[in-house]
C-alpha cells in the first residue's frame, strides 16, 4: 500500500499518511513522508498533514523494529529527527491534524508542526515510551518542552500517559478540537489563512521560532540517538519493548 499520499489543492497541498488503520512509523515511511515535504514546499504555499480515522499514527513499528539491527533503529530514529527538523525548517506553513490516536514519535510530528488540531472523542496523544523502557528521543522530549513548558512536559513524559485531544487543548498542545467530520475542514481553513500571509515574513518568523531550536537538534541528535540505541537494545528495554509488541499483536 502506498504510505504516504499527496493530494494537491490550489496552491497548497494534502499529505496524509496511508500506510494502514495504525500508519505505524518505519525509516522507509519516514523518509517518504520527508521527500512528500520537500516537493510540495517547493512550488505550494502550505502544507496540511494528516492520517487516518482510527490512527494519525500509533508510532514506532515496534514489531518491526524489534527485528532490526542496532544501525537499523538507529537510521530509524536518526530518520525522524530529520522529519521533524523538515518540517519545523520549512519555509512554508505546515498545518497538521489529528482525527485518530497520535502516540510517542507520531506526537512529535504533529507538535513540529506550525498549528495542530484534534478530533473530539476517544482521540488520544502522548509519549509513553518511558513505560516501554526507553526515553524519549533527545528531539522529542526536548520538542514537547518547547510546545508546552517543562512542568506539563515532565508529566506526560514521566507518567506516559494518553490525554484525549479535549485535554491537550487546555494543555497547549493542540490549537483547537472539532468533531471528526469537521477537524480536517477547520485545519485546511487555518492553512489558507496563513498562506495568505506574506511568504517572506512568514519564512523569518518562523526561524526566528525554531531556529534555535532546531540548531540545538542538530548539534546534539547524533550522540543522543547513540544512547537511545543503546537504552533500547538494553536487557530490561527488550523484555518491555517485546511485552509491548506482544499485547499490540492480540
Amino acid at each position: 500500500m502506498t504510505e504516504i499520499l499527496s493530494d494537491r489543492r490550489g496552491d497548497c497541498v494534502q499529505i496524509r499518511l496511508a500506510s494502514s488503520e495504525t500508519n505505524v512509523l518505519t525509516t522507509e515511511m519516514l523518509g517518504a513522508l520527508s521527500a512528500a515535504l520537500a516537493e510540495a514546499e517547493q512550488s505550494a504555499r502550505g502544507v496540511m498533514l494528516c492520517g487516518g480515522d482510527k490512527f494519525f499514527s500509533n508510532g514506532v513499528d515496534l514489531e518491526w523494529a524489534l527485528t532490526q539491527s542496532s544501525a537499523d533503529i538507529r537510521a530509524l530514529f536518526l530518520e525522524l529527527g530529520y522529519c521533524i527538523l523538515k518540517i519545523m525548517e520549512s519555509p512554508v506553513p505546515v498545518v497538521g491534524v489529528v482525527k485518530g490516536h497520535a502516540i510517542g514519535g507520531a506526537l512529535a510530528l504533529l507538535l513540529a508542526c506550525d498549528y495542530r488540531y484534534g478530533a473530539t472523542g476517544r482521540v488520544l496523544l502522548g509519549k509513553p515510551e518511558i513505560l516501554l523502557g526507553v526515553p524519549n528521543p533527545y528531539y522529542g522530549d526536548q520538542l514537547l518542552r518547547f510546545i508546552a513548558g517543562d512542568f506539563v512536559a515532565s508529566d506526560l513524559i514521566y507518567t506516559g500517559r494518553l490525554v484525549p485531544a479535549d485535554e491537550a487543548h487546555t494543555l497547549h498542545l493542540i490549537h483547537g478540537v472539532g468533531t471528526k467530520e469537521e477537524i480536517e475542514a477547520m485545519a485546511w481553513q487555518q492553512l489558507l489563512v496563513l498562506r495568505d500571509l506574506a511568504p517572506e515574513a512568514f519564512a523569518e518568523s518562523k526561524r526566528m521560532r525554531t531556529g534555535r531550536f532546531c540548531a540545538d537538534v542538530r548539534e546534539q541528535m547524533s550522540a543522543r540517538v547513540a544512547r537511545q540505541v543503546e537504552i533500547w537494545h538494553s536487557a530490561e528495554a527488550q523484555t518491555r519493548l517485546h511485552a509491548a509488541a506482544k499485547r499490540l499483536a492480540r
